[in-house]
């Protein structure tokens, strides 16, 4: 998906790497997202789920918390923490 791969280059950009992973199933669709760098900090992970009735949801990946839902794939990555863009 184009605004996926425009994260991961905006991840490249900050100097972090940045990996994805689509899973699809029915009536739901999963982005995995992983964001990190070469240090000794954890990397980020987080996933992004795509419902039958056209609602994305953001979920921390480690702890399965819901972080928030949007009606746009947008308004779910603009909510991305920022341990996912910078190392805290």
């Amino acid at each position: 998906m184009e605004k996926i791969q425009a994260l991961g280059e905006k991840q490249r950009l900050l100097y972090r790497w940045f990996r994805s992973e689509r899973i699809t199933q029915p009536k739901r669709d999963q982005y995995i997202l992983y964001s990190g760098t070469r240090g000794s900090t954890p990397y980020a992970a987080y996933r992004v789920e795509r419902n039958k009735d056209g609602i994305y949801s953001l979920f921390n990946q480690r702890t399965n918390d819901i972080l928030c839902e949007n009606r746009a794939l947008d308004g779910v990555l603009e909510n991305l923490p920022d341990d996912f863009f910078y190392s805290l």
